[in-house]
């Protein structure tokens, strides 16, 4: 394990311990068939009564059609569906319009079960353009105080709003279609959408305005709202944690708009993986992600400034952001086709595919960690663009997700700089030995799965399947569940005898989520399943379908804070967070 450097102003006694949930998997009572902010505040009363110090949260801007928080058309602009859109949370919608609308659109039936997309976001489209029609009618050019609110958020926010509502006023004319890459030769381009606008608001231009001005409303309308509950939630002690995917979608309006600063002819992904046995071209070839690799020294001409505004903007709302996939900062694993290829280079050999790709391979960019001077070469960049992200933070703390394969100088490098990587305890062994609870790193977030993982209860139920068929226990896979089960009752002080391993229960839960609390690491962080001992799934990589990412928690936060037998759970955890001294004042 790493010391601590010397650096780092991350003592134990700020340790805390932070719940993560999906802001769309947030149910209340009123809510619109989806969490949103208003549904987060209700979360944030009952995080702050549970003793937890932060909320977890996932990516919030604007998504494409796969509705994939990690998949973004823009890296600044909100998802206008996690918006509250009641009268209360917009002012210029009548109370009779809302409930109108509500029955139009069978509220009852939207909010039913996990999120139903399609017919969320018509309804909350239809509340924004109603509660927008009133706006331009009561203040848009009236000089009044919204109005003036308004137009200093468009002037502040010019760098990047102009752009993000020409895209999405083309999206309209291309069907919603955000694949920039297939529109009409007339607009795509950044130019020549640029002058094809000009020349929309020359001959349509009250229509051509009002649809402009309607999607930075909305905008303005989405920041305001969650600056607000950033402001109630620093009220009540809760942190709100954010999430920095490493890339951005080759279709947002940020490659668009900034071809300059992305290389097309490289896309980043993850080096092929053996554990996906349901997927044989991650098997063969790796993940291929689609998001563009960066031009590292077109962005230090600029001073970096893309990835400043991203951050800038990430800590308006939030306090604390994790950078998903840190290890890209590093080194990133290249494939020099866009996947929408994948299935034409499959059955290909390397030779093959190379051939096809002007001579260029899957592998590491800029480089591998092949020898130890591309190693120092890799860690030197990562800690300049590091360097890049804390000075655009300020005093936000950074925490890097470092899963994966990871090269031997990532974690030191991490600590001189006073980052904390992440660490699960089934994961950390020394020597063959799981690395006990009191010997974790300060400078760490410990946790035991992500949104792309199984919770663990179906982990721990899946692997003793494995264990207690004695015909699989000298199989690979035997194995593999002898190191998951033995491992972590032994990190838990779970009870093993004549090698039965007990079944999951709430007594192996809190033993699991007691030892979490424990570690000396400055952050501990479980997700919402973990904590009530569920089985859903947020996220299974790869996967498209429409179960992905539209996951919703049962009992709503009314129920969690009043029901015995949720009120009974969360107290039992918040006495295991004050054992372990992490419980939030």
């Amino acid at each position: 394990m790493t010391d601590i450097s010397s650096e780092t102003d991350s003592p134990a006694s700020d340790r805390t311990a932070g719940v993560l949930i999906p802001v769309f998997s947030i149910r209340t009572e009123k809510d619109l068939g989806i969490g949103d902010v208003a549904s987060l505040r209700e979360f944030v009363d009952w995080t702050a009564g549970a003793g937890y110090g932060f909320i977890q949260l996932l990516p919030i801007n604007e998504t494409g059609p796969d509705n994939s928080p990690y998949n973004a058309i823009s890296s600044v602009a909100l998802e206008p569906i996690t918006l509250d859109c009641s009268p209360e949370g917009l002012v210029d919608l009548s109370e009779a319009d809302y409930w109108k609308t509500l029955r139009d659109h069978h509220i009852d039936k939207l909010r039913r079960g996990n999120v139903q997309y399609e017919g969320v976001r018509a309804l909350k489209q239809d509340l924004l353009w109603q509660a927008f029609s009133g706006f331009l009618a009561k203040h848009y050019r009236q000089g009044t105080e919204r109005d003036e609110e308004f137009h200093a958020f468009c002037e502040a926010e010019a760098d990047w709003l102009g752009d993000y509502c020409l895209f999405r006023l083309i999206m309209d004319m291309e069907g919603g279609s955000h694949v920039w890459q297939d529109w009409s030769e007339d607009f795509n381009t950044i130019e020549k959408a640029r002058s094809y606008v000009d020349g929309l608001l020359d001959v349509e231009g009250e229509k051509t305005e009002r649809q402009m001005v309607h999607y930075a409303w909305v905008q303005w309308i989405a920041h305001r709202q969650w600056r607000a509950v950033r402001e109630y939630a620093d009220e009540k002690g809760v942190r709100l944690m954010g999430d920095i995917p490493i890339g951005i979608s080759a279709c947002s309006v940020d490659v668009f708009a900034n071809p300059d600063i992305f290389d097309l002819n490289w896309y980043g992904g993850a080096p092929p993986e053996k554990l996906f046995k349901d997927d044989p071209f991650v098997q063969k070839w790796g993940q291929n992600w689609g998001i563009p690799l960066y031009r590292w020294d077109v962005l230090e001409e600029r001073d970096y400034d893309w990835w400043r505004q991203r951050v800038r903007k990430v800590v308006d709302i939030f306090s604390m952001f994790r950078i998903d996939h840190a290890l890209g900062f590093y080194r990133i694993y290249g494939f020099p086709w866009n996947p929408v290829r994948n299935d034409e280079f499959f059955p290909l050999s390397e030779d093959e595919a190379a051939e096809r790709c002007e001579g260029r391979r899957p592998g590491f960019q800029p480089r591998p960690d092949d020898t130890e001077e591309n190693k120092a070469a890799n860690r030197a960049d990562g800690e300049k663009y590091f360097r890049v992200l804390q000075d655009a933070a300020g005093d936000a703390a950074i925490i890097a997700e470092d899963l994966g394969m990871v090269p031997d100088y990532v974690s030191p490098s991490l600590d001189s700089i006073g980052i904390p990587g992440m660490k699960v305890p089934q994961w950390e062994n020394v020597d063959g030995k799981i690395v006990p609870p009191s010997h974790f790193p300060e400078l760490a977030f410990a946790t035991y799965a992500t949104h792309d993982h199984f919770p663990m209860k179906v982990q721990w139920e899946q692997q003793l399947c494995i264990w207690n068929d004695e015909s699989r226990r000298e199989s690979h896979e035997g194995w593999e569940a002898r190191q998951f089960l033995f491992s972590l009752c032994e990190y838990a002080g779970i009870p093993i005898e004549n090698d039965h391993v007990p079944a999951y229960s709430d007594e192996v839960r809190e033993k699991l989520l007691g030892a979490l609390f424990s570690t000396p690491s400055i952050y501990a962080g479980v997700m919402i399943t973990d904590l009530f001992g569920l089985k859903d799934r947020i996220n299974v990589p790869g996967v498209m379908e429409g179960s992905n990412w539209a996951w919703r928690l049962e009992p709503s936060v009314t129920e969690l804070s009043r029901n015995p037998f949720w009120t009974e759970l969360t107290s039992r955890s918040r006495k295991l967070l004050i054992d372990s001294g992490r419980a939030a004042e």
